[in-house]
């Protein structure tokens, strides 16, 4: 916590304090200004926080932003075996690397919503 939202968190404390002891004696409008500025001040100390919460998360955000850039673009994928450019989906060879759920045939059913799929991203295109 910065010196400002503990302040805010330590008078909103006192003047919550001051309102209950104001209470006990039936003083009721002081009791209502007490706990209506503690609500002011808690009200202070968590848009301050969640403004401090935010300038760090932008900074972090940045930050990862300009490693992203000076890393420069992603490299492209490494081919898993011998015909992984002529397979079109097939099964691959025995030297495969792919994770065998990528390696798998599709079922008929499946070819046929992909084909659509790809008709389908082709006419908007």
């Amino acid at each position: 916590m910065t010196r400002h939202e503990t302040a805010c968190a330590l008078g909103a404390t006192v003047l919550t304090s001051a309102g209950t002891a104001t209470a006990f004696h039936h003083l009721w409008w002081e009791t209502s200004v007490f706990w209506a500025l503690a609500l002011l001040l808690a009200e202070g100390a968590i848009r301050e926080r969640r403004a401090r919460h935010g300038r760090k998360r932008r900074a972090r955000t940045e930050a990862e932003r300009a490693e992203l850039a000076a890393r420069g673009p992603a490299p492209l994928p490494v081919p898993c075996c011998q015909i992984w450019k002529s397979s079109e989906g097939a099964v691959h060879g025995a030297d495969c690397t792919r994770p065998p759920a990528a390696r798998t045939t599709l079922r008929d059913a499946e070819q046929r919503i992909l084909n659509q799929l790809d008709d389908d991203t082709r006419d908007t295109a």
